[in-house]
């Protein structure tokens, strides 16, 4: 839950009207998924849920014969902005917060290519993957304080799919844990570096890809994992 409203005897002296007016309002808000009631607690506004709406979008743009391109040319576009607007919105507590959710992620990924190089990845694993790459970009996304972008973070993400660097023998657990180390900690440091023009430079670099690459995201529909035939390591060649 979110923030608490002020107990009912309070919004009705704040407000100049009688509690049965309060309740009847705490009602309605409650019949609009607005609020919660907590027995014993108290009334909370509830989060926003967007879920329908990422999976409504998620199926327009399957109908529509949308690709892995298609959002990741709208990530190259927007991405930049969100990380400059961070840079310059966020507060040191909200910096603290997304470097030790990178952190985190980095770890999540070191653990995961440890256990699973070479085997056959459940889908249950690698959406736990995607989810804790998810979290630390909202965390991005909120750092910028503008409303829109945070209540898009979340369906936007959920568009976002994992790459196969299909050339599996140069792909081993350290190289892939070295670029995403990098690209992590580049993008981290861009926002805590403050700086609008750095952050929006070092992001419109990190999301350059290779022809083969964005060829193959074309060749991708949405929501499904591209099969990039190069090495990992050509990403920055």
């Amino acid at each position: 839950s979110g923030a608490a409203l002020p107990t009912e005897p309070e919004l009705a002296e704040q407000f100049g009207v009688s509690r049965a007016v309060v309740r009847d309002a705490t009602r309605i808000m409650m019949a609009r998924g607005l609020v919660e009631v907590q027995h014993g607690r108290g009334v909370f506004v509830t989060q926003p849920d967007n879920e329908a709406f990422g999976e409504a979008l998620l199926l327009a743009l399957r109908r529509s014969g949308a690709t892995a391109w298609d959002v990741e040319q709208f990530e190259q576009i927007i991405l930049p902005e969100v990380v400059a607007l961070a840079a310059t919105s966020a507060s040191d507590e909200e910096i603290a917060e997304v470097q030790q959710m990178a952190e985190e992620y980095l770890r999540f990924v070191a653990d995961h290519q440890t256990e699973w190089w070479g085997k056959e990845t459940p889908a249950a694993e690698l959406e736990r993957l995607m989810a804790a790459f998810r979290q630390m970009m909202q965390a991005i996304f909120a750092a910028t304080h503008n409303q829109v972008f945070q209540q898009l973070a979340r369906p936007l993400l959920n568009l976002r799919n994992l790459r196969n660097w299909a050339v599996a023998e140069e792909n081993t657990p350290e190289v892939i844990i070295a670029v995403e180390t990098s690209y992590v900690r580049q993008l981290v440091h861009a926002i805590a570096s403050r700086d609008p023009d750095q952050a929006r430079a070092t992001v419109a670099y990190l999301a350059e890809l290779p022809p083969e690459a964005i060829e193959a995201m074309r060749q991708t529909p949405v929501g499904e994992i591209s099969i990039i035939p190069i090495p990992l390591a050509r990403q920055r060649a």
